[in-house]
């Protein structure tokens, strides 16, 4: 009976303590002070290897035994070498304002990895943290409710006013204004931070001139309304000098792509049909609904679609400044993703959608200025689906389709650099006089030309390729190429493939 008893205690007891010391656990952070730490199934490296994690990521210590601490790792646990990573304690999430020290800083439905993202902070967006469990901490942005990590948040100095928000409900009355923009597009999103996962607050029209407070990641943020500010996109806007008032309109027009182009007295394909033009008619644009434009036709309005016309300025001709010139081409550019399909995800968190789509942007004014006309398989943040690019493709006049991605490799693989594919032989020339255009322009490592079979450049029967633009699994990669210098530089190194292969 005594023997009994006595192990009842010793378990009570033993049982008391793993309970504290996970208790303690819980209490402390493994910082990784290494790259590619490899985490293994037990506590010694005889255990199998079931993923890496990299430096200066931040994971809870669920367990420490020997020289070997457990984490909590991607909704599981996994063992990691100590002597590896610096151990510190958890303190509360002190009170005050922070700011984000990144852009792209993921919102998540619960504290934890497992967590649906909800949203983005961007980089010097400020919030104040509400509660805290762990290292996550619960805010609120732009209506967006949610726990982000603490390792990338900072506190805010009370004296330090120059960390501002991203958030159009930041008080604009004391910021200077830098300048003016004038908007190059049919309508523009206003959205409350500097990304497309802003909230639309309103839309303005094409040729209005606003003036803008604040400009970051190819963002401007601008005046509108009564006192109001928002943030739109800079590739869809030209910086303008002078003076000009707010509201000025140009004429704008849309051209026909084919012949016997339906007219519908509305803004989709169930509308009833009011008549047909042809290839190369020309009408004065009113407004833009969704992928439809209402034109004046036949002395009353009607509509057309959007994939099926180019926009120009009433009246213009196209001409090029430059010796090598695209007169007479037609470029058909597809901005890959797009809508729900977000592509790649960057270290810092880019989109690929949304690079591919400011690039090409960039490179279809670019085009437009040595003379070509350019169509485009999406030209906002929506979904396509493959087939109907190539339907579109197919379809068209164009006399090149160039679809734009960007790279992502394991993040355990070193990977960085340009590469274009084609699927059709015939199309090596178009691969190879692009690839040597962007190497030139950009400077990033020649990965060279390969067979790829794509869908986009299987299914075509235009001059086709597929172009990587660089690597954004790679940190210093992706902060290269997210930025407009580099966009304009990739494009200006297509342009000029493209003249060549002209030739």
């Amino acid at each position: 009976m005594k023997k009994g008893l006595f192990l009842i205690v010793f378990l009570l007891a033993a049982f008391s303590l793993m309970e504290a010391e996970g208790r303690t656990a819980h209490a402390d952070q493994a910082v990784i002070q290494v790259d590619y730490l490899n985490v293994r199934t037990g506590p010694d490296t005889s255990y199998n290897r079931i993923g890496q994690v990299h430096a200066n990521e931040t994971y809870t210590i669920v367990k420490k035994q020997n020289d070997w601490l457990k984490i909590n790792w991607n909704g599981k646990t996994g063992w990691v070498a100590e002597w590896l990573t610096t151990v510190k304690k958890e303190t509360s999430q002190a009170s005050g304002t922070y700011y984000s020290k990144y852009d792209y800083l993921r919102i998540r439905s619960s504290a934890g990895l497992n967590g649906k993202i909800k949203g983005y902070l961007m980089k010097n967006d400020v919030v104040t943290p509400q509660k805290s469990s762990g290292k996550w901490v619960y805010i609120q942005h732009g209506g967006i409710k949610g726990w982000v990590h603490g390792d990338y948040l900072a506190q805010k100095k009370s004296s330090n006013s120059s960390s501002g928000s991203s958030s159009s409900n930041e008080s604009s009355g004391s910021q200077s204004v830098i300048g003016k923009i004038k908007v190059d597009t049919p309508v523009l999103n206003v959205r409350s931070q500097n990304s497309t996962k802003g909230t639309i607050l309103t839309q303005i029209k094409k040729g209005g001139v606003y003036e803008y407070i604040n400009e970051k990641d190819r963002w401007y943020q601008i005046k509108w309304g009564n006192g109001r500010t928002g943030w739109v996109a800079g590739w869809l806007v030209d910086p303008v000098s002078g003076n000009s008032s707010s509201g000025t309109t140009t004429n704008t027009a849309v051209t026909l792509d084919y012949n016997y182009t339906n007219i519908r007295s509305g803004p989709s394909t169930g509308y009833k049909v009011v008549g047909r033009a042809h290839k190369g008619d020309q009408f004065d644009v009113i407004a833009e609904e969704g992928r439809w434009y209402k034109i004046k036709f036949n002395g009353m309005t009607a509509y057309v679609a959007g994939w099926i016309v180019t926009e120009t300025t009433k009246g213009a001709q196209h001409t090029s400044s430059s010796s090598g010139s695209l007169k007479g081409k037609t470029i058909m550019l597809d901005p890959g993703h797009g809508g729900r399909d977000s592509g790649a995800v960057g270290r810092a968190g880019s989109h690929e959608s949304d690079l591919t789509l400011s690039t090409a942007h960039i490179l279809k004014k670019q085009l437009e200025q040595a003379g070509a006309e350019v169509l485009m398989t999406r030209s906002s943040d929506e979904y396509v689906a493959l087939s109907a690019r190539t339907y579109y493709s197919n379809a068209s006049s164009a006399d090149a389709f160039i679809s734009l991605h960007y790279n992502s490799a394991p993040l355990y693989i070193a990977a960085t650099g340009l590469n274009t594919y084609y699927y059709h032989s015939r199309n090596k020339n178009l691969a190879s006089d692009l690839q040597a255009g962007m190497v030139q322009k950009t400077g990033l490592r020649d990965r060279g030309i390969k067979y790829g079979n794509f869908h986009v450049i299987r299914e075509n029967r235009k001059p086709s390729v597929l172009l990587e633009l660089g690597f954004i699994s790679d940190a210093r990669e992706e902060q290269t190429v997210r930025t407009s210098s580099y966009q304009q530089k990739v494009s200006q190194g297509v342009t000029q493939g493209l003249i060549q292969y002209f030739k």
